[in-house]
C-alpha cells in the first residue's frame, strides 16, 4: 500500500511539473512589422513602446528615408503597417493597390472624415503646417503676406529652403497646382527660384541655421522644427532667432503636411496591425504623436502642443490655430509628377 501511494505521490508530482508556468514553454509574444520613412527612430519608438506595453506583442521597425512607395512594390508583404511622414506617398501607394483595405468603428468615430482615406486604405495620424519662418532682428510680420508674395523683387536673395525635389516641397508645390492651378503655381515656384540666397540644400533645420548666420532672411519650414530646435540645446539659437509667421491668413489658408499610416496586404498579421492603427487613432495614441512629435492632431479633442500654440502670435494667429488651405491627397498626388518634371526643367536646384 505504501508503494503505491509512493508511486502516485510521484505522477501527481510529475504532472503538476509539467504544468507549471516555471517549466511550460512560453509562447513567442506576436510581433507587429512596421516600415517607414521616417528618418529618427527616436521620433516613434516611445509610441511604439507605448503600444507594445499595452498588447504585449513586439514592433520591429524598418526605418529608410527614401523610396518608401518602391519599396512596397518589390517587397509588398515585408511589414504590416506602414507608416509615412508624407501621407502623399499613402495614397500613391493606394493608387497602386499596395493597400488593405481596414474596417475600424474606432478609427471611423476618432478621425475627422476629411483626414481618411474614403476607400479606407489609411488614415492622416498628424500633421503640420509648411509655412514661412523669418529672421526677427530683420523682418517685420507686417512685410509678409501669402506664398505669392515671396515671388516679389523684394526678397530677391533673401530666401533659403531645402531641395525642391524633397519630398516636403513636391508636396507643397502640388498644393500650389491643386489650389493656385497650374499657371500661378509654376509662377510662384519659379519666382522663389529666382529669390533664392544660395543653392537649395540640406534639411529644414538647416534653413534656420541660414537666418540665424545672416546668409537668409526668410525660408519655407514645417512648423514643429522650432519646436524641437527650442528643445535642442545647440539649435536653440536658431529658434531664437526665428519667428513663424503662417501665409495666406487674409485668403485661402496656410498649407499642411500630412503624416499617415496604412496596412499592407501581408496576411496572417492584419487583426494586430488593425488594433496598433486603432490604438494610433485614439486619444491616448494622438496624444503621444503630439508629444513625440510636435504636430497637430487630426482628432479635436486633442489639444495642440504648447510649443506651437503660440506660433504665429505676432501676426494674430490665436492659440496655433490657423486657417488651412485644405487640398486632398488624391488631387496632390495627381501633380506630383508634374511638379517634380518643372522643378527639374527650371534649374530649381541648381548651384548659385
Amino acid at each position: 500500500m505504501r508503494n503505491k501511494l509512493l508511486f502516485w505521490a510521484w505522477v501527481l508530482g510529475l504532472v503538476a511539473t509539467w504544468a507549471s508556468p516555471a517549466s511550460a514553454q512560453t509562447a513567442p509574444a506576436r510581433e507587429l512589422r512596421l516600415i517607414t520613412d521616417r528618418t529618427d527612430q527616436g521620433v516613434l519608438r516611445p509610441m511604439l513602446d507605448a503600444f507594445e506595453a499595452r498588447s504585449g506583442a513586439k514592433v520591429t521597425a524598418v526605418f529608410m528615408d527614401q523610396g518608401l512607395v518602391a519599396r512596397l512594390e518589390s517587397r509588398p508583404t515585408e511589414a504590416d503597417v506602414v507608416i509615412t511622414k508624407d501621407a502623399e506617398l499613402l495614397e500613391i501607394a493606394a493608387q497602386k493597390g499596395l493597400l488593405a483595405t481596414f474596417n475600424s468603428k474606432a478609427i471611423s468615430e476618432g478621425i475627422p472624415a476629411s483626414f481618411r482615406d474614403p476607400g479606407n486604405r489609411y488614415f492622416v495620424d498628424a500633421y503640420r503646417a509648411r509655412v514661412i519662418y523669418y529672421a526677427k532682428a530683420r523682418v517685420k510680420p507686417s512685410e509678409l503676406s501669402s506664398y505669392e508674395d515671396l515671388a516679389a523683387p523684394k526678397w530677391k536673395g533673401r530666401i533659403c529652403i531645402r531641395p525642391g525635389g524633397h519630398d516636403y516641397n513636391l508636396a507643397l508645390f502640388g498644393q500650389f497646382m491643386a489650389s493656385y492651378g497650374e499657371a500661378k503655381a509654376k509662377a510662384i515656384i519659379q519666382g522663389i527660384a529666382a529669390n533664392l540666397a544660395r543653392t537649395p540644400k540640406g534639411n529644414d533645420r538647416e534653413q534656420a541655421k541660414g537666418i540665424f548666420e545672416g546668409k537668409c532672411d526668410v525660408a519655407l519650414m514645417n512648423t514643429y522644427y522650432h519646436a524641437m530646435m527650442a528643445y535642442t540645446p545647440e539649435q536653440k539659437p536658431w529658434a531664437d532667432a526665428t519667428a513663424v509667421f503662417y501665409p495666406n491668413q487674409a485668403g485661402k489658408g496656410t498649407f499642411i503636411m500630412r503624416s499617415a499610416i496604412g496596412m499592407t496586404k501581408a496576411q496572417g498579421n492584419q487583426d494586430l496591425a488593425l488594433q496598433f492603427m486603432e490604438w494610433l487613432a485614439s486619444q491616448e495614441g494622438q496624444e503621444a504623436m503630439v508629444r513625440a512629435t510636435r504636430q497637430f492632431s487630426p482628432r479635436p479633442d486633442v489639444e495642440i502642443h504648447p510649443l506651437l500654440s503660440t506660433l504665429g502670435a505676432e501676426q494674430g494667429v490665436p492659440g496655433g490655430r490657423f486657417k488651412m488651405d485644405f487640398v486632398p491627397l488624391a488631387a496632390m498626388a495627381g501633380q506630383r509628377e508634374a511638379v517634380l518634371k518643372y522643378v527639374a526643367e527650371i534649374g530649381f536646384d541648381k548651384e548659385r
